[in-house]
């Protein structure tokens, strides 16, 4: 789960038996086994990220990085002003077309109650919020692969698909713009070259006293 979550949520999917690792996703909320994205949001959240677009921006995110994505809402459906309702609803059905679940609830008690349900459903009789790693030597493909992901823009299912057309991350890197963009689209594939070609320029630290004297 995402370090900035509350504390009392942490508690209860612990008193629950739900291994919780707890560091910084910048993804969502929370990744339940290797595939589970849950975005946890008030309703007064939910409602201006539809306004301003963020919604559907970190929507695509979690669709670059998981293939089922939840969005729990912690206010009942009925407290939505009225002028906003025709926003929410169509917002709802577009969701929906993305393959989007959101489901309201009515306390962070109800949202740690439903992560362990849906954990037990994922990861069986060792529930866990965020996979626990396995001490093993990755292949050579997964470091491949690992490279790839560590890039802005590109998540795991990029990744996959730029090693199963190239084959190798030397065949990536070496592809055109144009093969690039036939894989992974336009933008991701403009990224990738311009982080590639992009020179390495040495950041001098400042000096302590240098520090000092500006203050």
């Amino acid at each position: 789960m995402d370090d900035r979550e509350p504390e009392l949520i942490e508690k209860l999917l612990r008193k629950q038996g739900v291994i919780v690792e707890r560091r910084r996703i910048e993804v969502s909320d929370y990744l339940v086994g290797t595939n589970v994205c849950v975005e946890r949001k008030s309703l007064n959240d939910f409602i201006k990220s539809i306004y301003d677009g963020r919604l559907f921006d970190q929507v695509e995110q979690m669709r670059n990085n998981c293939e089922i994505i939840i969005i729990i809402i912690e206010e009942p459906y009925f407290h939505i002003r009225r002028n906003a309702v025709p926003h929410y609803l169509g917002a709802l059905s577009s969701l929906a077309l993305r393959g989007v679940s959101v489901i309201h609830v009515t306390s962070p008690e109800d949202t740690a109650k439903f992560l362990a349900y849906l954990s037990r459903k994922v990861e069986g009789d060792r529930p866990s919020i965020i996979p626990v790693k396995r001490r093993r030597k990755p292949k050579s493909w997964e470091e491949a692969y690992a490279v790839l992901v560590s890039f802005p823009s590109i998540g795991p299912k990029s990744a996959e698909k730029l090693l199963n057309e190239f084959g190798t991350l030397k065949d990536v890197f070496s592809a055109d713009f144009h093969r690039l963009r036939r894989v992974v689209g336009e933008a991701k594939a403009r990224k990738l070259q311009e982080v590639l070609n992009t020179p390495f320029k040495q950041v001098k630290e400042a000096k302590l006293e240098d520090v000092e004297d500006q203050g």
